[in-house]
């Protein structure tokens, strides 16, 4: 019965599906990517004022141009963005299903949106969704034999994600043994337009190697960590129902070889290559730079969605071959997988809160913010360091009459900063990625402290620093006033 309805099935379950993700992306306040995130929705949201944007390499310069239309309407535009690109790769994730003859095929659909991690970051305005998107469809037209088309979108893989081009030599081979020669070149289509775009800004043919974000060592902010740090986290990223379905997956496909003709064997092994070795290639090439500290690595287990619609063909594959072995009647292996399917989208729910509430810095974000704007002191040009100051003030962050992100000088803050203008210092982005220990603030005669927001339930980020948010005025004439007993005076009250 299912499969009679499937073609029918399918488009209710994807119409559902974004109309309830567009809800949620309302009545969710937070997000699940934090200040990256409301960065990359500032590129999009402002690259047709700045169109150095689009060529931005921190911002992935093929998103930015991508998302920039929806970004126009805001910061949940560029989260509808995300919602309907997310639909999409779950639409050719089962399309592709159907390709390889796995049973069940719309179970693809709802392994890829109710993967927790990949839920959650439908409700932001990161990279991973789109990223999963050009990987699935470049996979599916590779299927469909158009490897032009295929080679071409894979080409933008690495600006929408630089890690993207740890998959491309896979492909590499793949057109390689089809002996799709033609195919080959268009590889190279992404990089070469934007370098020769981008050398008319940069001067430089070779900007996108010159210029690449990620060739520094900052070790030293963002640690390192386990080796099996993202498979530690499935239950956050797959959730334990995709996470089974997974290792059952893995499992029949090192089985099929031994199962199968020459002919089928030469099947698997193209399978391997396009399909489930960029999920194991990716996910070992991000286990590799957490553990070793290398590459900017903050061990984010969200960029792991980005190859979720990889996973979620494993994982159905699994299911099929399960299904297959049990000796039950086809109505009731269709009962089952309907169950299944409405079981995973609850899961989601049970990781994580959905609708997204603001996470604790953002709660002290936005009330710091909402003081500094209620406050006599809002009209003055303003300094920050964390991206959602400016979201909660409802600022244009490039309106440098108004706002700058950083002070001129780390090691003297004062420098170039005019009397009464405003310096907002944060635990966590203003040591590290700023550089601005908060004692160069407190003891500095040229700053004096005006306001203190801290939890109630005190908590640590990243370099150790309890979570607190400073707000100093620049001061010419020494008022004889201590910031440390302001402090003081501003905790107790």
């Amino acid at each position: 019965m299912m499969d009679k309805y499937q073609k029918y099935l399918v488009p209710v379950v994807l119409f559902c599906l974004i109309a309830g993700y567009t809800i949620l992306v309302f009545l969710s306040e937070g997000t699940i990517g934090g200040a990256d995130d409301m960065t990359h929705y500032r590129y999009s949201r402002y690259a047709y004022q700045n169109p150095y944007f689009f060529l931005h390499h921190w911002g992935k310069p093929f998103f930015t141009a991508i998302s920039s239309p929806f970004a126009q309407f805001g910061y949940n535009g560029i989260r509808i963005f995300n919602v309907l690109t997310g639909a999409a790769a779950a639409y050719f994730t089962y399309r592709t299903a159907k390709i390889l003859k796995i049973k069940y095929p719309i179970l693809a659909i709802f392994l890829v949106i109710s993967s927790p991690l990949y839920t959650m970051l439908m409700l932001s305005g990161m990279t991973e969704i789109l990223f999963s998107l050009v990987l699935i469809l470049s996979i599916f037209l590779f299927y469909k034999k158009h490897y032009i088309w295929s080679a071409l979108l894979l080409s933008f893989l690495p600006f929408v994600r630089t890690e993207g081009v740890v998959i491309l030599p896979l492909f590499f081979i793949a057109y390689a043994w089809q002996k799709q020669w033609k195919a080959l070149p268009f590889m190279l289509f992404g990089f070469v337009f934007y370098s020769i775009v981008g050398s008319f800004h940069f001067n430089d043919i070779l900007w996108v190697i010159h210029e690449m974000p990620y060739k520094g060592n900052a070790k030293d902010i963002y640690g390192s960590g386990e080796l099996f740090h993202y498979v530690g986290a499935s239950k956050y990223i797959f959730g334990w129902a995709l996470t089974v379905m997974i290792v059952a997956g893995l499992f029949v496909w090192l089985l099929d070889p031994f199962l199968k003709s020459k002919k089928k064997r030469k099947e698997w092994l193209m399978e391997m290559l396009v399909i489930y070795m960029p999920f194991f290639l990716y996910l070992a090439a991000h286990s590799y730079v957490w553990w070793k500290g290398l590459g900017n690595s903050v061990g984010m287990i969200r960029v792991i969605a980005a190859i979720v619609p990889s996973a979620a063909l494993l994982g159905a594959l699994g299911w099929s071959r399960l299904m297959e072995w049990i000796p039950l009647q086809k109505i009731w292996k269709q009962a089952f997988t309907a169950v299944l399917c409405i079981f995973l989208v609850i899961i989601p729910h049970r990781v994580y809160d959905i609708p997204v509430p603001l996470g604790g810095t953002q709660i002290l974000v936005k009330e710091a913010s909402h003081w500094l704007k209620e406050s006599e002191y809002f009209e003055n040009r303003i300094y920050y360091y964390d991206p959602f100051f400016c979201h909660f003030m409802n600022l244009n962050p490039y309106d440098e009459e108004r706002v700058r992100g950083f002070v001129y000088d780390s090691d003297a803050p004062e420098s170039n900063i005019q009397e009464g203008e405003m310096v907002i210092w944060d635990a966590h982005f203003s040591p590290n990625e700023g550089r601005l220990p908060l004692e160069r603030l407190m003891d500095n005669p040229g700053f004096r402290l005006v306001h203190l927001v801290r939890p109630g339930n005190t908590f640590k980020v990243l370099g150790g620093y309890e979570y607190e948010i400073y707000i100093f005025q620049r001061i010419v004439e020494d008022d004889g006033l201590d910031n440390h007993q302001i402090r003081e005076h501003l905790l107790r009250d």
